[in-house]
């Protein structure tokens, strides 16, 4: 398994006179940069625009603002490849290169723990992320009290084959904080949490809806408390061909 982690950020939506320079420099200049460190393997960009915010399950906090999201995938040197991403954008910011800085609602730099695929998506779990799809569901979830072993086990032994068996789902992983790193960036999250992807090739807002009661059940142990839960679409379309 190559992807070791995830780097996710995650900002308020555009502002209402955005004409979407934002987003073309985000997706045409600074990610594409990014694919010159070694640790870097995939870069994904996904936004809630539009009717998205009303399909939300939960949003708690700043994170109920959520507008775009951004995920990097990242292998070996984790730690290494963490302060070269930060050490990148400041060098394209001293060279002109990183003309709009969005207000950050959260930055987090989480081990991947678990990754699951649909039988209907025909792929391998390992490679669910570099498939395309039309969106994902994404869930920010903080442990109540310690590590949440048996919620942990609970995920991966009866309720990710049970999401996945819902018609619209590819796959799903799993990303949490670690305490095997000697240190993050500045700035960046550092008490516990866990992030879901869920990749999804039906139609986000609809499969979400239908996935709704199955996501309220990670709740109902207490073991977790949800911060974010929502559906975001994919920026790049999905329709190639007629």
């Amino acid at each position: 398994m190559r992807v070791k982690a995830g780097f996710f950020s995650l900002t308020a939506p555009s502002p209402p006179d955005d004409d979407g320079s934002y987003l073309r420099w985000h997706l045409l200049d600074h990610m594409p940069e990014q694919y010159q460190l070694p640790g870097i393997i995939h870069g994904l960009r996904w936004i809630a625009d539009g009717d998205y915010p009303d399909h939300r399950l939960a949003a708690d906090g700043p994170l109920g603002q959520v507008g775009n999201a951004v995920h990097y995938l990242i292998g070996d040197p984790v730690e290494k490849t963490f302060d070269d991403f930060v050490a990148l954008g400041r060098s394209l910011r001293e060279n002109g290169r990183f003309p709009v800085t969005r207000p950050s609602l959260q930055v987090a730099g989480l081990r991947l723990l678990q990754w699951h695929s649909s039988p209907r998506a025909l792929v391998s779990a390992a490679v669910v992320p570099f498939r395309p799809h039309r969106g994902i569901v994404l869930l920010v979830e903080e442990p109540t009290d310690g590590r949440p072993d048996q919620w942990l086990q609970w995920l991966h032994a009866e309720h990710y084959p049970a999401l996945l068996a819902t018609p619209g789902t590819a796959g799903v992983w799993t990303f949490g904080s670690s305490t095997g790193w000697s240190h993050l960036p500045p700035g960046w999250r550092t008490d516990h949490q866990y992030v879901t992807v869920v990749y999804l090739d039906g139609d986000p807002l609809t499969t979400t809806d239908a996935l709704g009661p199955l996501i309220e059940e990670r709740w109902r142990s207490t073991a977790v408390r949800p911060v974010f839960a929502g559906p975001l679409r994919t920026m790049v379309n999905w329709e190639a061909w007629p």
